[in-house]
């Protein structure tokens, strides 16, 4: 059955999510504390500029350039693991 080679939409979406979880945690322990804070409450937990810029006492250019270079890691880092997952024939 050729439908059965297509990968289930909920497996892909459960893989994209765990892969993209492990490299956050990757890229968490390269970055500096402070930056990956921003990050986090900039990017992941979707606050407003003006709000981080609050609670951490820091400037709308450091927010993002820490959404900026972050999230340039954790793309980076994501597809690396992807890369490796694939080689090592986890996902195909």
């Amino acid at each position: 059955d050729p439908a059965s080679l297509e990968p289930d939409p909920v497996w892909e979406e459960e893989w994209q999510k765990n892969l993209l979880d492990a490299a956050i945690e990757r890229v968490k322990q390269q970055v500096a504390p402070k930056q990956f804070q921003i990050f986090d409450l900039s990017v992941l937990r979707e606050l407003p500029v003006a709000e981080v810029t609050s609670l951490l006492k820091v400037n709308a250019a450091q927010v993002y350039l820490a959404r900026y270079r972050v999230g340039a890691l954790v793309k980076k880092e994501a597809k690396r693991l992807e890369a490796q997952a694939e080689k090592a024939g986890v996902k195909a």
